[in-house]
């Protein structure tokens, strides 16, 4: 929910921007619009501006701006970006997962190319054509952070055992996302995409608490478990974890690919 005070910064922040003549469009996004917000939670908007004008901020470094907003609320501020319709159709076409989530529910405050609505619905539709492969690809990174975890733990190599707990939770939770076709919003809001799936394992939420108070073996293969067991990810298909390990985490930088994460 849009809590008042949040509600009059954003009307603040809306007729200020419809002054600036170079601002073609404003967008509210961020944790008030995924309904994660509370009542000190910031404002965060993406102002909309020529390709030219976006180009120029880019090279001067000049992307983002804050504003305080503390005669709305204590603590209160405007976390802002500066992009274009350009930029927004590249993230429509190719955007990754977490650029997705952030922009597919924002509000459109006012638009004056009126292009704006139609870029986000394309922003917001799951690939779902993407889903069978990204399965694999996942559950490969699922089987090799396992390995990893087993190694740590042999070799009481504490880095390691870090480092493996949280990628096989994040891959663990990327395959229930992607069995419901939900977009991944990056580490912040992931448990709180992961607790509003409807399809997932019985338990999954406590099993990963559990994990990571007590990165053992016991509750390593507990989560493995319940996540591989939850359906046939590969479809029967016959494929090897670590080829697809190897591809997406040793040689992405000879293709420079988007790093497996972020899909």
């Amino acid at each position: 929910m849009i809590y008042p005070h949040q509600q009059l910064a954003i009307d603040y922040i809306t007729a200020k921007m419809q002054q600036q003549s170079h601002v073609q469009a404003l967008l509210v996004y961020g944790s008030i619009m995924h309904g994660f917000n509370d009542e000190a939670s910031d404002v965060d908007v993406c102002a909309v501006v020529s390709e030219a004008i976006y180009q120029q901020k880019r090279e001067a470094g000049a992307l983002t701006f804050y504003e305080e907003a503390g005669q709305f609320y204590d603590g209160g501020y405007f976390d802002g970006k500066y992009v274009s319709l350009e930029y927004l159709a590249a993230v429509a076409q190719r955007g990754n997962e977490p650029t997705r989530f952030a922009l597919h529910n924002a509000l459109v405050a006012f638009d004056n190319t009126g292009q704006v609505a139609g870029l986000l619905k394309k922003i917001g539709e799951y690939d779902a054509t993407l889903a069978q492969e990204n399965a694999i690809r996942f559950l490969s990174q699922l089987e090799g952070w396992r390995w990893y975890c087993k190694e740590a733990v042999a070799k009481s190599n504490l880095y390691l055992l870090e480092v493996a707990v949280s990628r096989l939770v994040l891959f663990a939770g990327r395959l229930i996302l992607l069995d419901n076709l939900v977009f991944f919003p990056y580490h912040k809001w992931f448990m709180k995409a992961l607790e509003g799936c409807k399809s997932k394992p019985v338990g999954i939420m406590a099993a990963i608490d559990a994990l990571l108070a007590e990165k053992s073996m016991e509750n390593v293969t507990r989560l493995y478990d319940m996540v591989k067991g939850h359906r046939d990810w590969a479809a029967g298909r016959e494929f090897s974890w670590n080829t697809y390990f190897v591809h997406d985490v040793e040689t992405v930088w000879i293709r420079q690919d988007e790093f497996v994460e972020n899909l």
